[in-house]
């Protein structure tokens, strides 16, 4: 992930309402996904957002990606 795409999914997710970000996740998926994976997914979501609020949001954009990477792959 480069910082102009970091960058312009952090924009993305502050100006998305939560229903709106869940529509966007889902956009994401292949129409195959199983709900399981719908969840994990959501999970993950969940948690990185958590994290960066706990951080008061003074992440940068590529602590964010890594994070996310991080618990993509710790899957």
């Amino acid at each position: 992930m480069t910082t102009d795409n970091a960058t312009a999914d952090t924009v993305a997710r502050q100006q998305l309402s939560p229903k709106d970000a869940v529509r966007a996740l889902l956009d994401r998926l292949p129409d195959t996904v199983t709900l399981a994976d719908i969840q994990y997914h959501l999970d993950v979501v969940v948690k990185v957002l958590e994290a960066e609020a706990n951080t008061d949001g003074d992440i940068t954009d590529e602590e964010f990606a890594k994070r996310l990477e991080e618990k993509w792959r710790g899957r």
